[in-house]
């Protein structure tokens, strides 16, 4: 289809020279938005669709990206690398909290995504989203699926030859795993964390607790938490970026739980925390009632659907007549605060406010 091959044509034009940046793919972003109108155009990547893809590039509004990424579930992705592109009349009509804690709807989202599948080597999103529920008419969808088809092979040479530049700079969509900067002489280095050590070997100088996880959980613990926020937001600060925190309280329903119970439900909560939140965000147990979760490239809009997907974990394992309630607050750095400080004192404000709200409430600023 001409329409096809001349769009085609303009995507493989800006990988058209030695070294592909990232500057090249939001052009390409720019260019399906603005051929076809969208709100925002996205490209996305993980190893496989189980994993949660990080944003490559976009253009056009951010918050629509984010939205549309923690709205593909997994079985969604799984269905898209299986059926490579699949349109959606509502990708974000889910319920949201506001600071009172009572429940809205969000507007409706619609959109054509498209993915590229390379079984344990990449796989690769490509989202076209409106603000606004529509449909989409067939000419559109058979030009968009022949110029991904066409496009897909020098895409692939370009986010691989990304992501493995990435990786050698270390920025904060590339890592998979916290990093904390170790000293060992004059020069700092910067070297990953195991998944979820139980112990870290006594350092000869002193300055960092043996033990960066809890007991129970083998969630990091507040020793860490401490340093890992004051670093994520120096990452978004320099970057440009936004960057979230949350705070999870639990509290019993009846009456004070016994150790045994308490731990029952710490190692509930990790789970429900695990289950609904993305490879890259930072949980944390505070204290034996408290989580902080870090959510680093998180804007704003997103609270609720984090929110949501909480608490609908929070049913799924604990039951009709779960021991304890939730309490949700956020903060965003820099719409509500500028440095680490000030994040933490935003977000503690709103977890008061979301416990006198009641029980399962989020109160979450706009």
């Amino acid at each position: 289809m001409l329409a096809s091959a001349i769009l085609a044509e303009k995507l493989r034009a800006s990988f058209k020279k030695s070294h592909i940046t990232q500057a090249d793919l939001i052009s390409c972003c720019k260019i399906i938005l603005d051929n076809y109108k969208f709100d925002c155009v996205f490209l996305a990547n993980a190893s496989t669709p189980e994993e949660t893809p990080s944003p490559l590039a976009f253009d056009g509004r951010e918050e629509i990206m984010e939205t549309c990424l923690y709205r593909l579930g997994v079985e969604e992705r799984q269905t898209l690398a299986k059926r490579p592109m699949k349109t959606y009349r509502d990708i974000t009509g889910k319920p949201i909290f506001n600071k009172s804690g009572s429940l809205r709807i969000q507007k409706p989202n619609s959109g054509v995504f498209l993915s590229f599948y390379l079984p344990k080597k990449l796989y690769l999103l490509l989202g076209c989203a409106h603000q606004n529920s529509q449909d989409y008419d067939l000419k559109l969808l058979e030009e968009l699926d022949g110029a991904w088809k066409q496009w897909q092979a020098s895409l692939e040479n370009a986010v691989l030859q990304i992501t493995s530049s990435r990786k050698m700079e270390l920025p904060v969509a590339a890592r998979d795993t916290p990093r904390v900067e170790e000293k060992s002489g004059p020069t700092a280095v910067v070297q990953p964390i195991p998944p979820l050590p139980k112990e870290v070997e006594p350092r000869d100088n002193g300055r960092r607790p043996v033990i960066l996880v809890d007991e129970v959980t083998r969630l990091f613990n507040k020793d860490y938490f401490s340093e890992c926020l004051a670093i994520e937001v120096e990452r978004a600060k320099r970057y440009s970026r936004m960057m979230s925190l949350m705070f999870l309280s639990v509290a019993p329903n009846n009456g004070a739980l016994a150790p045994q119970e308490e731990n029952h439900v710490a190692t509930q909560v990790a789970e429900i925390l695990s289950k609904s939140l993305r490879r890259v965000d930072i949980i944390c147990r505070l204290e034996k009632e408290k989580y902080a979760i870090v959510l680093p490239d998180t804007a704003h809009n997103t609270y609720g659907i984090i929110a949501k997907r909480i608490f609908k974990f929070f049913k799924l394992i604990m039951g009709d007549a779960p021991l304890v309630f939730l309490n949700i607050s956020a903060s965003t750095y820099p719409k509500h605060a500028t440095t680490h400080h000030d994040l933490l004192e935003s977000a503690e404000k709103l977890l008061g406010q979301s416990k006198e709200a009641g029980p399962n409430k989020a109160v979450l600023p706009e």
